[in-house]
């Protein structure tokens, strides 16, 4: 009786149970085996008891305006200049901003608008990016949508956005500034190009005149369009040039003091992190993405410091990221195109016509191809350089500036 009394209580019990035995009423475990993990009891409990090197990061994003923009004085004066009409009711001047990534552009617009916006309540300002707003009907709608109309995103003929955004700034109790970044993403194509005359002569349309600034890294943009949009937006040009070595160090150093906490990082950090953004064409940006990603990298290890080996891993992080950014706005063909790069980096224009032609819908001509080659590198996806092939002369050799699985497992994922 008693046996079978213990026979059905093993029945009763869990695996793990009856790893233990029952005997003279006592129970004995074995002991837990090590496949057996014991979970935390809080994942970020830790987290108080971690080491932290920064002050306030958020000096390092991206998007933080400053209070002070060194080296950059003359270029505030000149879009300062350009919308203080607005503060008599007059006309803005439409002001076009170009120079290399990374040099101040859209923070210097920023920075001037914010001060504009405190001081005169009937001034608005809208931000764009053309990665984002590729269009003429994308950007309509998003201008429609801000001076009160409520248009949906898909139904409307462009032609019809356009007159719902003029019947609304009409009533519109503000002046409106657009902000289009990355413009010459928009200016591929003759229909976005339109866009921009469209806007030019909104006073002409019977509609209240709107301030519009643009920026890009192409410091020939306003010499490649429309004769009759040149014209108009040639009213004031601002040129950017890169920041100098010791303007990367001092802007650098100065946010480095707010972001970090005081004796967090090595000495060196500051230097090399300019050195590299001076090597990148004075790209302050990226100096300071990678010294947010570096000061991460040393609290993840639970590090004191940040050393100039996290800042170094930081770079390879940050470079391919910027890179994978512009890739998300590409469309099919050039991501074949891209692909194609990518799997045979270095490979030849002829080469890279041969295979696009064997893979599915393959519809560009040579001509397109080339051009698509051009906007890529352009784009800082691709490098090119020329070689020579000999007595069958000259060919441009090509290959991805995003090495590793990175590019190719995105491209892959976009396509699907």
């Amino acid at each position: 009786m008693h046996r079978q009394f213990h026979y059905s209580i093993l029945r009763l019990l869990t695996p793990f149970q009856r790893g233990g035995v029952i005997a003279g009423g006592s129970r004995i475990f074995n002991k837990p085996q090590s496949s057996i993990h014991v979970m935390p009891k809080n994942f970020f409990a830790r987290a108080t008891q971690e080491k932290s090197v920064f002050l306030d990061e958020r000096f390092l994003y991206p998007e933080h305006i400053p209070e002070k923009l060194p080296h950059r004085e003359k270029e505030l004066d000149s879009l300062a200049y350009c919308f203080k009409p607005i503060l008599s009711n007059r006309k803005p001047l439409n002001v076009f901003l170009a120079g290399p990534t990374g040099v101040g552009k859209t923070v210097c617009v920023r920075y001037v608008l914010r001060q504009l916006e405190e001081t005169h309540d009937r001034v608005k300002s809208l931000y764009l990016n053309c990665f984002e707003y590729n269009s003429r009907a994308s950007v309509l709608i998003a201008l429609a949508n801000f001076v009160g109309a409520a248009v949906p995103r898909r139904g409307l003929a462009t032609d019809e956005v356009f007159t719902n955004f003029l019947q609304c700034l009409e009533k519109c109790s503000f002046t409106p500034i657009v902000v289009l970044d990355e413009v010459d993403q928009l200016l591929l194509n003759e229909e976005n190009s339109k866009l921009l005359y469209d806007l030019l002569r909104v006073v002409e349309y019977g509609g209240k005149p709107i301030g519009i600034v643009l920026i890009s890294n192409d410091i020939a943009l306003i010499s490649k369009l429309d004769s009759r949009i040149r014209s108009s937006l040639a009213q004031q040009a601002i040129i950017f040039s890169p920041y100098t070595p010791q303007q990367l160090k001092e802007i650098l150093s100065e946010r480095a003091e707010l972001a970090f906490a005081k004796g967090s990082y090595e000495r060196d950090v500051v230097n090399v992190a300019a050195a590299h953004a001076a090597k990148l064409g004075g790209d302050c940006r990226v100096a300071l993405e990678s010294l947010l990603k570096a000061g991460r990298l040393a609290e993840r290890g639970n590090k004191a410091k940040v050393s100039v080996e996290h800042l170094k891993e930081a770079f390879e992080a940050v470079d391919a990221v910027s890179l994978l950014k512009v890739v998300k706005h590409l469309v099919k063909d050039e991501l074949v195109l891209l692909k194609v790069i990518a799997e045979n980096s270095p490979v030849n224009s002829g080469k890279i016509y041969e295979l696009y032609s064997k893979s599915p819908g393959a519809a560009l001509k040579e001509r397109r191809l080339r051009e698509i080659l051009a906007k890529l590198e352009k784009q800082g996806l691709i490098s090119g350089v020329d070689v020579s092939l000999g007595n069958k002369g000259n060919t441009r050799e090509y290959s991805v500036k995003v090495q590793g699985s990175h590019l190719l497992n995105e491209i892959e994922g976009l396509l699907k």
